[in-house]
């Protein structure tokens, strides 16, 4: 009795250390990581009168780009895929909760037997002899079973806020399909606009400069010139076809890639027609300082969701790492069980012929020590990988938005440096195409001022493009064209 008695002791407290040393660990919420972070972008802009809006895209004031991402969000399949990720998700929660209830069964069973041997009283009720040395008796058994394991070491609750973590994971991962989406729905549409527009200035440009060498062709069998200007038209000429040929394969790719990204077949993808106009896409300048929000606040990044995402994974290998440190400790179950035992049906669901039992099962896990210490290292390795990664993302989303605001700023000067070279040119143009038609000046002098004024024309509306490229690139990286709803993710 002493030895029992000393047994009993000794396990108790053993499991009572082990429970003061681990139960702060084991039952309090994960800590959060703190990441020190500049108070200001480094390219931050000064204007004044500017509200934030999640729906950015809305300011280019383009109904046919509205409705492109709203089909784009709705029809994409790869967003969709991201939505049915966080249902998957959601069933490992409710997975998990099950293992917080009890596991009932419910059994019935009917035997018969042959017995050799004496005939015993208790099966005499329902048995037959076929001789005097067997016992053939039949035995019928009903039950109810039930186990639970005591979450003693809150592993089991763990899990299921790690599952809960991991469904934010899931919700913040297809936060970043959209934002990609949107902004490449945008990025495509003004590009496919820009194309059209470069195609026509291309051909405009491609008409005159054949003209110039046609002229110059007729001019050297005159005598008048040399093969010289010959060449240079013709290399002239070459290099506007190789453009030309150039945005017309990059129209039609640009025009695939946004079916895809609409969820459609190229083959059946048009793009949406101004009625008024008759044509696909118009491009239009923008003022586009007014669309970039000024002195924004460093803070808004932390609601990117690939920060958010990063966030929400250290939380969840945190939660692992606390069930994986549970694993040392025994595991404690309750089993019992109740039922009825009869040689016959007759009565058979009465006092006299009930059973049950009752037990606590204690399970130390002892062989398997380095198995639990290589998951608990395992556990704890991933959790400082989540840690580094958060970091890493938090740097790498003010690198991005300060990358796009400074493309945005050099880009901006740029564009007006092309501005005043377009209107520059086109003044030009218009002088000479007056002076041509009043004899002054000949036919290559108007049509050499009128391919400079196209050239500048194609430089400027690449240019627009480049800019509107920046202008999107800004609000991706700040993370903006989520609708915070309560609807969200609702598909």
């Amino acid at each position: 009795m002493k030895i029992k008695k000393t047994l009993l002791l000794f396990f108790f407290t053993v499991l009572g250390s082990m429970f003061i040393f681990s139960g702060c660990s084991l039952f309090t919420h994960p800590k959060k990581i703190t990441v020190k972070i500049p108070k200001k972008f480094k390219y931050a802009l000064s204007n004044e009168n500017f509200k934030i809006k999640n729906d950015w895209w809305k300011n280019f004031k383009d109904k046919r780009l509205n409705n492109l991402i709203s089909e784009a969000v709705k029809n994409n399949l790869n967003y969709i895929i991201a939505i049915k990720n966080i249902q998957v998700a959601k069933t490992y929660v409710s997975q998990n909760e099950s293992n917080l209830f009890p596991t009932v069964n419910f059994n019935y069973s009917a035997t018969r037997n042959k017995q050799p041997g004496y005939e015993s009283s208790i099966f005499s009720g329902g048995a037959s002899s076929s001789s005097p040395s067997t016992v053939i008796y039949n035995l019928n058994q009903a039950g109810l079973s039930a186990s639970y394991e005591l979450d003693v070491w809150n592993q089991l609750n763990n899990a299921v806020k790690q599952a809960k973590a991991n469904v934010a994971v899931s919700k913040e991962d297809a936060d970043v399909v959209k934002l990609t989406l949107i902004s490449n729905v945008a990025q495509a549409y003004f590009q496919i606009s820009a194309l059209k527009e470069s195609v026509s200035t291309l051909k405009r440009q491609y008409n005159a400069q054949k003209e110039v060498l046609n002229i110059y062709i007729i001019r050297y069998k005159d005598g008048l010139i040399n093969a010289e200007p010959i060449e240079t038209a013709k290399t002239n000429l070459e290099i506007i076809k190789t453009d030309l040929d150039d945005s017309y394969k990059l129209k039609a790719l640009t025009q695939n890639t946004l079916a895809y990204y609409l969820g459609k077949f190229p083959e059946n993808f048009k793009l949406p027609v101004n009625p008024k106009t008759k044509e696909a896409l118009d491009f239009h300048d923008i003022n586009y300082s007014k669309l970039i929000p000024p002195d924004i606040p460093s803070e808004i990044l932390t609601q990117r969701p690939d920060v958010k995402e990063a966030e929400y994974n250290i939380l969840a290998y945190a939660y692992a790492k606390k069930e994986s440190l549970a694993d040392f400790f025994p595991t404690f179950n309750l089993t019992g069980s109740y039922g009825y035992a009869s040689p016959s049906l007759v009565n058979f669901i009465t006092d006299a012929n009930s059973v049950w039992n009752f037990g606590l099962d204690i399970l130390a896990p002892i062989f398997n020590y380095k198995t639990n210490i290589s998951i608990y290292k395992r556990s704890e390795l991933r959790y400082q990988q989540a840690v580094l990664n958060y970091r890493n993302t938090i740097i790498n989303a003010f690198s991005e938005t300060d990358s796009a605001l400074a493309d945005f700023k050099r880009d901006s000067k740029t564009l007006e440096s092309y501005e005043k070279n377009y209107r520059y040119a086109l003044k030009l143009f218009r002088i000479y195409k007056t002076q041509y038609k009043t004899g002054i000046v000949g036919r290559i002098t108007y049509l050499t001022y009128k391919i400079g004024m196209l050239n500048a024309k194609y430089n400027l509306i690449n240019q627009n493009l480049l800019v509107k490229e920046d202008v999107i690139n800004v609000y991706n990286a700040l993370g903006m064209g989520l609708n915070n709803n309560k609807k969200k993710n609702k598909k």
